[in-house]
């Protein structure tokens, strides 16, 4: 019973909500006719001023799009004006026959109570409580200094003035207006902060992130799990506590990086106890890189492909064949040159080593900032994160001119980043991956992940309607910024396999605030990387594949 009540439709509530505010909104609209005025004193009981029916049809309006993401804060609002109501008619400030109406919303309003189960956010009321407290304050001390109102009168008068109710002010012939102006901008910044979402959690601290660690190398978790150990994602467990799945919140979206890390039969647990957090929190769920496997543990949330991740299998891997011709030759090339190369662990790295690759890394990126989210981990060559790999290339005289970094996960290793000096010879990137791949088959690994080609399938065809080819277009105009198209042909010469990968959501209506926290997730500046202690290495695995 109680659960069906939780999960009442409040479309209705919020429709008679968003109608009242119609209604309330009439007064403030210049040539208005009779009947529209005499309906919207049904609903007000009383004549408003234009400032004030503004202003409060705009906190309707406000408040009834709170019910539909069924905010309790909206709730109480409604409440709220509804008991004010109640009260004007039983002190005589209003008509008697209005009663019956406002008790019987009252009693919808009760028996509704259970559907709005996202609570406002402690700092939301804080900042809510502090927002109404400054712009008293200091409409008080300003209209007494500069409005020219009485100190033994200025807190009755200010009020009636910052309710924009447009009663008369003792005091400047301007006052009213820019009280009931400043009145009105804090009632809705009020409104807002409360209907907000919660703010972003704080990342999950060494104890958590160990934990994952551990769910990282679990032979269930793919080639995406070791992502979930960026130290800027908070974290959310099954309940038997064999999966996790990290997240960040974005613009009230928490971004799930993949799918749930560790144990198979407990990721339906983990995506249920983040989808159920996601209820309470307010926030709009996303998943970046879904794999399809998982999608029906999802729901009824929506998805679509929108790439494939770029998957070798060292067992199937060879040079040999007239399709591997190009990168024969782009590895045969870094011979000729001299390149040497070779394969560590990253917490084998020496000072001295770090030191160069990192000027590597700088140069490669020319002075830009490191960037990514769903396949891009931080921390690089800091040895923090367990299991990673570095394959390093130097030149004829020692000096190293490119390195690539994979992390490791249960299913495989994935390539995390790939950095060369500019004038490095050409083929560098070939030969490592090369390297790589050889290196994983010797150990037992099953697949290499590369990276990720988006949009592949309209990559990959010739035959595009229009709506194909103007995005073909757009993304090979783009390439210079965001490497989409070019990314995808350097992948295709090492013809490997691909795996679907999907972007999951709550609601076409997300889509706006979906696509600006994607794209400043992957687009926006990492974090630059701290010092701090190494993760364990999870008990039972050793730190190479």
């Amino acid at each position: 019973m109680a659960a069906a009540r939780a999960a009442a439709p409040v479309w209705p509530l919020a429709l008679g909500t968003a109608a009242v505010a119609v209604l309330v909104a009439v007064p403030a609209l210049a040539g208005a006719p009779a009947w529209a005025l005499r309906t919207s004193l049904l609903v007000t009981g009383r004549p408003l001023s234009s400032a004030h029916a503004f202003v409060l049809a705009l906190a309707l309006a406000l408040v009834a799009r709170g019910v539909l993401l069924r905010r309790r804060a909206a709730w109480y609002g409604l409440a709220a004006l509804v008991a004010m109501g109640v009260l004007a008619v039983l002190t005589g400030e209003d008509d008697p026959w209005r009663l019956p109406l406002l008790a019987a919303a009252l009693g919808v309003l009760w028996a509704l109570r259970p559907a709005f189960r996202v609570g406002p956010h402690p700092d939301r009321v804080r900042a809510a409580v502090r927002t109404g407290a400054f712009v008293v304050l200091a409409t008080v001390l300003a209209s007494v200094l500069f409005g020219g109102v009485s100190i033994p009168s200025a807190v009755p008068e200010v009020a009636a003035g910052l309710g924009a109710t447009g009663a008369p002010v003792d005091g400047a012939h301007w006052l009213s207006e820019v009280l009931a102006v400043v009145g009105g901008a804090g009632l809705l910044v009020m409104v807002v902060t409360l209907l907000a979402a919660d703010p972003p959690p704080p990342p999950g601290d060494e104890a958590e992130r160990r934990r994952v660690a551990g769910l990282v190398a679990h032979p269930g978790s793919d080639t995406l799990a070791p992502f979930a150990l960026r130290r800027d994602k908070s974290y959310v467990f099954s309940p038997d506590g064999g999966a996790a799945i990290g997240y960040r919140v974005l613009f009230g979206v928490a971004v799930a990086g993949g799918d749930p890390v560790g144990d198979l039969a407990s990721r339906g647990g983990a995506v249920r106890e983040f989808l159920a957090l996601c209820r309470r929190t307010g926030w709009r769920p996303a998943v970046l890189g879904a794999g399809e496997d998982l999608l029906p543990e999802w729901g009824p949330l929506r998805s679509f492909g929108f790439g494939d991740e770029v998957l070798v299998r060292p067992a199937e891997f060879a040079l040999s064949g007239r399709r591997m011709r190009n990168v024969r030759q782009a590895v045969q090339r870094t011979r000729n040159a001299g390149v040497s190369t070779e394969v560590l662990p990253e917490r084998e790295l020496t000072p001295d080593l770090r030191a160069r690759l990192l000027e590597v890394a700088s140069a490669s990126l020319d002075g830009a900032a490191e960037r990514g989210f769903s396949m891009n981990l931080d921390e690089l060559l800091t040895g923090h994160h367990p299991g990673t790999l570095v394959a390093v290339a130097y030149d004829a005289g020692g000096a190293p001119i490119a390195f690539q970094r994979y992390v490791t996960a249960g299913e495989g290793i994935s390539l995390d980043a790939m950095r060369r000096l500019p004038g490095g010879p050409n083929g560098v990137n070939e030969r490592l991956i090369v390297e790589m791949v050889g290196y994983a088959g010797k150990q037992g690994v099953d697949v290499v992940s590369l990276n990720f080609a988006a949009f592949r399938a309209l990559l990959d065809t010739t035959e595009r309607t229009f709506a194909e080819r103007l995005g073909h277009r757009a993304l090979h105009l783009l390439d210079p910024w965001i490497a989409v198209e070019s990314l995808y042909l350097f992948d295709r010469k090492f013809r490997p396999r691909y795996r679907p990968r999907a972007i999951v959501f709550r609601s076409w209506l997300d889509l706006g605030w979906l696509a600006a926290a994607l794209l400043t997730l992957e687009f926006g500046r990492a974090r630059p990387a701290a010092a701090r202690a190494p993760l364990p290495a999870p008990v039972g695995r050793p730190e190479r594949p």
